[in-house]
């Protein structure tokens, strides 16, 4: 693993890219990065060469209310080639930090100094200025999102000490780091420990922040979800039968946040042993769905595919009937290929047989 001053300068370089690519200074940056990674690599290079011009021009044709998520995923992404560069090539640490040195003179002096000051200072204080921890996050956030849930849990667990040492075990920003180990431990396949270090989070969260605060209600939809990934079916379902009260109360009954807790509460409902409660719930929320998203939306396609399972569970016929009409849909949004597809024909194989053994013992 990377040293912390490390990752800090890997989440700076990253977001100097992002910076850089609507400046003026981009020339030298698209320049400097594809030296520095292609490393003498003619390919690698040329690879470089194409990703930085893909992130040109995603920012500098962008624009609208997502740029900053655009601009935060960016970031993450060319961090975490900036740290995977420093854990192959050691050596190349100075010069990566004088390339970022160079293009946030360059964007200072063209008055394209938004974040330049602030995480050149932050670098240059040390590994564990706030500033650096909050790079820090977002690199190992960044971790998880590209796939790399465990790594993205050892660089919360390894930031989570320096944040309470740093900011105090109280901090909204500590807090949050708690959050994220839990949430990420648990993506990496450790369920039972994501709902611990969840439930001893909570009632911290609920004294500080609030017991209606967006991260603490986050925090409680995140238990609820890993005590049932743990095995709890009927405790995920109760603990999202109280959520779904406080998500309608807070962010009102048809909010996206509202709509994704009644069908979590339904999807436990359902593994807890109450088939016919579960297919009741989705029949409810399908139609809110498909007025929200569109019927072909992927969370409209989840909705359908779980209502179709509880249907089956009450009657072979009915879902064998629901999946059919399912199948082309998930073909034509993700693939005829694409792993939930195959699921999908895997379901409307099982209800066919179901049917047609049904029908042969009524004959």
């Amino acid at each position: 693993m990377l040293a912390e001053s490390l990752l800090t300068l890997a989440a700076l370089a990253g977001r100097t890219v992002v910076d850089a690519a609507v400046s003026d200074g981009w020339d030298t940056a698209e320049r400097g990065y594809a030296q520095l990674l292609g490393r003498g690599d003619a390919d690698q290079a040329q690879l470089a060469e194409r990703w930085l011009e893909e992130t040109h021009k995603q920012l500098a044709d962008g624009g609208g209310a997502d740029m900053e998520m655009i601009r935060t995923a960016l970031a993450g992404r060319w961090a975490g080639r900036c740290a995977d560069l420093l854990e192959e090539n050691p050596g190349a640490e100075a010069e990566l930090r004088a390339l970022v040195q160079e293009i946030q003179a360059a964007l200072h002096a063209s008055g394209h100094e938004a974040c330049a000051d602030d995480d050149m200072s932050s670098y240059a204080a040390g590994p564990e200025h706030p500033g650096a921890l909050a790079t820090r996050s977002e690199l190992a956030y960044s971790a998880g999102q590209a796939g790399d849930a465990a790594a993205a849990r050892d660089q919360f667990a390894a930031l989570l000490p320096v944040a309470e040492r740093v900011l105090g075990p109280e901090h909204p920003d500590t807090l949050a780091t708690r959050a994220s180990l839990a949430y990420w431990t648990g993506q990496a396949g450790d369920a039972a420990a994501a709902r611990d270090q969840f439930a001893a989070l909570l009632p911290v969260a609920e004294r500080v922040l609030g017991p209606e605060h967006p991260d603490t209600v986050i925090n409680r939809h995140n238990l609820a979800n890993f005590t049932g990934y743990a095995g709890d079916a009927a405790a995920a379902r109760d603990q999202f039968a109280a959520l779904l009260r406080v998500r309608e109360r807070v962010f009102g009954a048809d909010s996206p946040d509202t709509v994704v807790a009644r069908f979590n509460l339904a999807y436990w409902t359902g593994r807890a042993g109450a088939a016919a409660a579960a297919r009741d719930q989705l029949a409810t929320l399908l139609p809110i769905r498909e007025r929200m998203y569109g019927p072909d939306h992927p969370d409209t396609l989840a909705a359908r595919e779980e209502f179709a399972y509880w249907t089956g569970c009450a009657g072979a016929a009915a879902a064998r009937d629901q999946f059919a009409a399912l199948l082309p849909s998930y073909e034509e949004v993700l693939g005829p290929e694409h792993p939930e597809t195959l699921a999908v024909w895997y379901q409307l194989a099982h209800w066919t047989a179901l049917a047609a053994d049904e029908a042969a013992i009524q004959d």
